[in-house]
């Protein structure tokens, strides 16, 4: 993989930076990260993105912020850029860095590779009307698979 994630954390007050397949597989850093919640972030935000689709709202970028920290997400159709910085941070700088990554993993032959294998179609939102939380949830919103 030639595509440098790196440059992201080079803007004060990024803590952290995860490329994901549109399934919620973590291709990027494939580091240390093997803590399940840093999967099950990819999946919730999987399936985030799913829904916003169901409901016709397709969106670039979601934001998340909490009382210390920022999650900003770069969204795709094969893939998605996460970040978790501070809430201080350039949010500006921040995104035009992410839309910069975001052309590069699209002309990563490596990434495009690794996504095309992880498209193995998950239907995460079969899987989440599995869950007892989620499917009360999908039934009110009515989204079905």
């Amino acid at each position: 993989m030639s595509v440098d994630i790196t440059e992201l954390h080079k803007i004060d007050g990024v803590t952290d930076v995860f490329l994901y397949s549109q399934g919620g597989e973590l291709l990027a850093p494939q580091l240390p990260y093997t803590a399940a919640r840093i999967g099950l972030l990819g999946r919730e935000l999987a399936l985030s993105s799913i829904l916003l689709k169901k409901m016709n709202q397709e969106v670039d970028f979601f934001e998340f912020i909490y009382e210390n920290k920022r999650v900003i997400v770069r969204t795709s159709q094969t893939f998605f850029i996460l970040v978790i910085c501070e809430n201080d941070a350039d949010t500006a700088l921040i995104k035009l860095t992410m839309n910069v990554l975001h052309e590069d993993v699209k002309a990563d032959k490596d990434i495009q590779k690794a996504l095309h294998k992880s498209s193995v179609k998950r239907d995460l939102l079969a899987e989440a009307q599995e869950e007892s939380d989620l499917r009360d949830l999908l039934i009110k919103m009515k989204v079905t698979s």
